[in-house]
């Protein structure tokens, strides 16, 4: 996956590293976006409302 050296790209590899380091590790569709988060295209809850909507316990 190939992302431009921006500031949005770089923390949020920090983020994915860090996951990475404790053995959790994301798809590129989640990669994606954190970008759009990251960016400011998408806010955090809105994400959030989608992963809980998506693995959360009905």
């Amino acid at each position: 996956m190939i992302v431009e050296n921006s500031e949005a790209a770089r923390i949020v590899r920090s983020v994915t590293s860090t996951l990475a380091i404790e053995n959790m590790y994301l798809d590129k569709e989640f990669i994606e976006e954190l970008l759009l988060v990251a960016k400011g295209e998408k806010s955090s809850e809105e994400l959030r409302q989608e992963v809980l909507a998506e693995y959360g316990r009905q």
